[in-house]
């Protein structure tokens, strides 16, 4: 009885442990499988083959519930994965078990993938969500995202949107494309633990590429046909083999026949709309590599490792984009796209050989080599591809927000606000401008989010300056997204209308040239009387400013925009420049004006006696004239053909010219009723004028220099809790809600006052020391 009681329990426990076998989720069976086997590996090396036998069969035992699941052919995979790996932990076999853990993740990979298409095919959308949980995805960089083609797919047919045939089709192109990449990893991490001498790593990365081969077989042999299919896997079985035996020479060997067969070839051709992606990839990473590489180094040396990483991760991203694009380039110009390929490998040698300190090569060198890929690949693109650079835009805008996220997340709020700096030049540098012609009014939505915020919605700099939660920072993060989303739509959709250009156009040229005229009406007005001449140097200095403007123009369309890459920076330094001229000018201005004239007559002889100081003076004065009305005017005319490049690459420049045209006509016009106007005012009352619109200017110029110094990330950024301003302040009056440009705004009012209340005190001492002197005495000392 006893015996039987034992025995019904036993049958019991049993069926327990197989009902829960049975009901184990294939990626659960499948994780922990990979995990243990994966765990064998390294209890081979601390504790010895018992160790590794036991790790090895606690994954036999995880992968027992996924076996009946899948295609037989996946299943004996699995188990011979499994074999080789106990064969091997026996054997003290390090790269012997890599091997297997290769073997067994790839067989995994292909049994999710078939079964994932055959649910989708079948209408099973549950079956298949079940299995595409056993995916692989695209390895990552800091400017691409992990594909949902596939998960999008199947939610499209659990609404009814796609039949089950066009769902089947999208999962295996998504995943097809996955392990296509997967490929080109493992064999470029091969071929790095092969030059390192890292034999066991090399079998287990020459596994993996030969089973990621296997995936992408049946779709190679329908495009290449099945001998070249037997041919390549023949290379992938001698280069697995070439590892096992350590032999370099035999795995170069075997991994140039594979490169040979695998050129041009993709498993799922990439969408129209992907392609034009990739194109804008490769061109906007290939310029960014020089950027940050000549930022990492100097005198022959690396100071800045960041920037060296920064410039590894763009050579990467655009070597991922041209693998994509490499089957549609090719067929173009097989040479061109070849010597495309030869030259980001020399990027990438040039990086790694910086990043490890055996050799820094010159900045030219990097600058060269990517000029001219950028070069090749704009002639080697279609029509269709022209515009591609404005998705890769939004695609490094979106990967500098996620850092934002995880950086805030990890209270890392100095290194969040550092990536949200780059994400807005990113934006600035390139979608901004367009959007400034083609959608004003979102522009304004996606500043006002990166910045102070917009509506009810915080943004991100204030709510990284009071270091806010995650949840708070996912909240404007997710407004972003949507603002952003909107954005990439208008730049991608272009102007509709010739209409559409022209008043965009006009609208620029007219709100940059009213400032610029309100800055000129201002320095002028003060000059009436004998003061007059002081106009010349001025307007010359104006004159100077709207041909630089002109010249800078022709430079953009030439260069399509090149210039814009340092757009805030210049427009900083030129700004900065501006203002202390106005300083000096102002300080000048209330000197002269207001109290100085009082003194010509006492003066008069004097500078008749030291007339070669005169001439010194007035030369330097002059000088000081023609920098005030150049830096003053030509600011608004940089940031204005910078604006218009954008309308001018979209809608040729011929329309951008006539809204150019326009523009001016309405600034023309209202020129000649400010200076007019100011003709009319009594001498007393327009020098009272002047002085306000010089400190309107200089108080303007103040602020909006404080918000691009910011943007550049030269000055930290301190929102005012709880203060709004609508975007006009900031655009108008340059007046935004940080402590840093509202303090600055105060600190030049005060200083611009203050120097008027000395200038008026002085005078007034003056004029109360000449009265009081005895009139001879007074004639004496000044003579």
């Amino acid at each position: 009885m006893r015996r039987l009681v034992v025995l019904l329990v036993s049958l019991a426990a049993l069926a327990a442990t197989g009902a829960a076998a049975a009901a184990t989720e294939p990626w659960r069976a499948a994780g922990e499988a990979q995990a243990a086997l994966g765990d064998a590996g390294k209890a081979l090396i601390v504790d010895g083959p018992a160790a590794a036998t036991a790790a090895v069969a606690e994954a036999e035992a995880a992968a027992a519930p996924l076996l009946p699941a899948v295609p037989a052919a996946a299943a004996a995979a699995i188990r011979e994965a499994l074999v080789l790996g106990r064969a091997s932990a026996a054997a003290g076999d390090a790269a012997g078990l890599a091997e297997a853990h290769g073997r067994l993740r790839t067989a995994i990979d292909h049994a999710g993938l078939d079964a994932a298409v055959a649910a989708a095919a079948a209408g099973d959308v549950d079956g298949a969500r079940a299995w595409l949980l056993l995916r692989e995805f695209r390895p990552p960089t800091r400017f691409s995202r992990a594909g949902a083609d596939a998960t999008l797919a199947l939610d499209a047919l659990a609404d009814g949107r796609i039949a089950p045939p066009v769902a089947a089709a999208a999962v295996r192109t998504d995943l097809l494309d996955t392990y296509q990449a997967r490929l080109r990893t493992a064999l470029d991490d091969l071929a790095a633990a092969v030059g390192r001498g890292f034999w066991a790593r090399a079998a287990g990365d020459a596994a993996l590429a030969r089973g990621y081969a296997g995936l992408l077989a049946t779709a190679h042999a329908e495009q290449r046909g099945a001998q070249a299919q037997e041919a390549l896997a023949a290379a992938f079985d001698d280069l697995l083999a070439a590892t096992r035996a350590q032999d370099a020479t035999a795995a170069a060997a075997a991994a140039g026949r594979i490169d040979q067969a695998l050129e041009g070839f993709r498993a799922a051709p990439l969408s129209t709309g992907e392609q034009v992606r990739r194109a804008g990839q490769l061109l906007r990473f290939t310029a960014l590599v020089p950027v940050e590489y000549g930022r990492g180094v100097d005198g022959g040396r690396v100071v800045h490792d960041f920037e060296i990483q920064e410039a590894i991760t763009f050579r990467d991203g655009a070597a991922q984009a041209f693998a994509d694009l490499e089957s549609v380039l090719l067929a173009r110009d097989a040479a061109g796209t070849r010597r495309i390929g030869t030259l980001l490998d020399v990027l990438g040698d040039a990086l790694a050989a910086a990043a490890a300190g055996s050799r820094v090569v010159e900045p030219d060198v990097v600058d060269a080599a990517a000029a001219e890929v950028v070069d090749l690949a704009g002639g080697l693109y279609p029509e269709e591809w022209k515009d591609a650079g404005e998705a890769a835009d939004f695609d490094v805008i979106q990967g500098a927000l996620d850092r934002v996220e995880a950086a805030a997340a990890a209270g890392q709020h100095s290194q969040a606000e550092q990536a949200r700096l780059e994400a807005y030049a990113f934006f600035e540098f390139g979608p901004e401008q367009r959007l400034r012609g083609l959608a004003p009014g979102l522009f304004v939505r996606v500043e006002g989010l990166f910045w102070y915020g917009e509506g009810d919605t915080p943004g991100l700099a204030q709510l990284l300056r009071r270091k806010a939660s995650a949840a708070e920072v996912a909240v404007t993060r997710a407004a972003l997204d949507a603002a952003l989303g909107e954005a990439e739509s208008a730049v991608g959709s272009g102007a509709t209308s010739t209409a559409t250009i022209v008043t965009n156009t006009a609208v620029i040229v007219f709100r940059e040239g009213l400032e610029a005229v309100l800055i000129v009406a201002a320095l002028v007005a003060g000059m009436a009387g004998a003061r007059q001449r002081f106009r010349r140097p001025l307007v010359g200095g104006v004159a100077a400013a709207l041909a630089a403007t002109v010249v800078t123009w022709v430079i953009a369309q030439t260069v399509l925009g090149s210039l814009s890459r340092y757009g805030e920076r210049l427009e900083a330094v030129v700004s900065l420049v501006a203002i202390g001229v106005l300083l000096l000018i102002m300080n000048w201005f209330y000197h002269k004006v207001y109290w100085t004239d009082r003194l010509a007559g006492f003066q008069g002889r004097k500078k008749a006696l030291v007339g070669a100081g005169l001439v010194g003076a007035a030369t330097a004065q002059a000088l000081g004239l023609v920098a005030l009305g150049f830096t003053s005017v030509y600011r608004e005319g940089f940031e204005t053909v910078l604006f218009l490049q954008a309308l001018s690459l979209e809608a040729g420049p011929g329309r951008v010219l006539l809204g150019v045209a326009v523009g001016l006509a309405g600034v023309g016009s209202v020129a000649v009723l400010v200076f007019l106007l100011h003709r009319r005012l009594p001498h007393k009352k327009m020098l009272i004028t002047t002085g306000f619109l010089l400190l309107a200017v200089l108080v303007i110029m103040v602020g909006k220099t404080v918000q691009v110094l910011q943007s550049v990330g030269w000055l930290p950024v301190d929102p005012v809790e709880g203060l709004r301003l609508p975007y006009w302040a900031g655009q108008w009056f340059g007046t935004f809600p940080t402590w840093e440009g509202l303090g600055a705004q105060a600190l030049a009012l005060a200083l611009v006052v203050g120097s008027y209340l000395a200038a008026e005190g002085l005078r007034a001492r003056r004029r109360r020391r000449i009265l009081a002197a005895p009139i001879g005495a007074t004639a004496r000392g000044d003579a």
